[in-house]
């Protein structure tokens, strides 16, 4: 019987943090018309997946691949694996987790309705939401192992303490809390595998004088906000004026570079 030498299978797979070069990973929510779009536009060579079509104010040129039932992420998913995408595109935005669930649902439902001749349509039941889970879940993991960087977006809910999770030390003194508006499980998931957590929103502030709306990205780590990051550096509480290449050079640099 041969032996297995561990010792070699190990020297092969295990790599010094340095060196690795995993692309980056975003989660941006807001309420409706707060710029989630836009700043998900501002990546690089970005291809927009756009469910709930949000992007009819973006350039004319943008690419976007339109997202009408839950299948269209299989066809989506199959092109990721072509030399075409890998030369065309190094991000891919997935512009809507709120609703791409909501898809998952009603395919999950519907799966079941076709198989149940009893049950009533439109009726949604809690195994449904179980399956859909898991289904989002596996299109978490296939995104993740693309080469390219990957930017989701949600909409926004408001928690109330009694939905927190009650494991959650932290959360003791919050009355209500700021989260993407997703499933807990899928929240969870998402929040495990991106490398930013960020809140955008509006604010009045004055630049020369002049009352102006500025547009903030919160990713500081907060009780009244899902927010936070990985990052070598002690970042401030948000980025101003955001773009994803901007947030990048905050997060690799601990500040925003000329070329960020």
């Amino acid at each position: 019987m041969a032996t297995v030498d561990y010792a070699k299978i190990a020297a092969s797979k295990i790599v010094n943090v340095g060196d690795m070069t995993d692309p980056p990973r975003y989660l941006f929510y807001a309420r409706n018309k707060k710029g989630k779009t836009r700043l998900a536009q501002s990546a690089p060579r970005v291809l927009i997946l756009d469910p709930e079509k949000g992007t009819k104010e973006l350039p004319p040129d943008q690419p976007v691949w339109p997202i009408g039932q839950w299948e269209d992420l299989n066809d989506v998913f199959k092109y990721t694996k072509t030399a075409d995408c890998k030369n065309k595109y190094d991000w891919i935005a997935v512009d809507g987790m709120t609703r791409i669930t909501n898809m998952a649902l009603r395919y999950v439902m519907k799966q079941h309705e076709e198989r149940d001749l009893d049950r009533i349509p439109g009726m949604v039941a809690q195994k449904d939401y179980g399956k859909a889970g898991e289904l989002i879940k596996g299109m978490l993991f296939n995104f993740h192992n693309l080469p390219q960087g990957i930017i989701y977006t949600a909409q926004e809910r408001v928690e109330t303490q009694g939905e927190f999770d009650s494991e959650d030390e932290d959360l003791e003194e919050a009355q209500t809390r700021f989260v993407p508006d997703l499933p807990k499980g899928v929240r969870s998931s998402l929040n495990a595998i991106v490398d930013c957590i960020g809140r955008i929103y509006v604010v009045k502030t004055e630049v020369r004088g002049v009352e102006v709306l500025q547009r903030r990205l919160w990713i500081a780590p907060t009780e009244a906000y899902d927010t936070g990051y990985r990052s070598d550096h002690t970042l401030p509480n948000y980025l101003k004026n955001p773009t994803v290449n901007r947030l990048g050079s905050l997060i690799k640099n601990g500040k925003v570079t000329r070329n960020g």
